[in-house]
């Protein structure tokens, strides 16, 4: 049986070195206010969400989240965005602001319609999650394979990419 991920440890490793090869504010798209503490903590996470926080995200979309995102957000609760993660300037959200994709302001036909080929199968308006976003031009969806939940990150100037689980996409650097 394979380890546990520690999520923690996983998490300050992709921090120290998406901070470390930032170059300057122009690098991330935050408020002076959380770049200074960002800056500051050397921490791209937040303080983790509580299990009545997940509790309550589930009960809320009618599902039960993939055991690797829920304990992302138990040990981050979102991700603030940097320069090239997962390829553009996007934020993870916060679990209080995951949503249905087809309730989102992301416009999922489009990239269905536009990205077919490229989503191998994977269909976009079925149970999908948005759990990030960067300023309309990159959208982060979590989705249900025919196995695990997959991600599935798309930017408007590299198109889709998709990986297996979510803890492949926070591997992925």
């Amino acid at each position: 049986m394979p380890k546990p991920t520690n999520w923690k440890k996983l998490l300050q490793k992709l921090s120290d070195g998406l901070l470390d090869e930032a170059q300057d504010e122009a690098d991330f798209c935050l408020e002076q206010e959380v770049y200074e503490r960002v800056i500051a903590d050397h921490w791209l996470g937040r303080p983790g969400a509580s299990e009545e926080a997940l509790r309550a995200a589930e009960a809320r979309l009618g599902l039960a989240l993939p055991a690797d995102y829920r304990a992302f957000l138990a040990a981050s609760n979102g991700w603030y965005c940097c320069l090239m993660f997962p390829n553009g300037l996007a934020s993870l959200l916060p679990v209080e602001e995951v949503q249905r994709s087809h309730a989102s302001e992301a416009n999922v036909d489009w990239v269905m319609q536009h990205h077919a080929s490229e989503l191998q199968g994977v269909d976009l308006g079925r149970e999908t999650l948005l759990i990030g976003e960067g300023d309309g031009n990159e959208y982060i969806f979590l989705h249900p394979g025919k196995g695990p939940w997959g991600v599935c990150n798309w930017d408007h100037e590299i198109g889709i990419t998709l990986f297996p689980s979510f803890e492949a996409l926070m591997r992925s650097r």
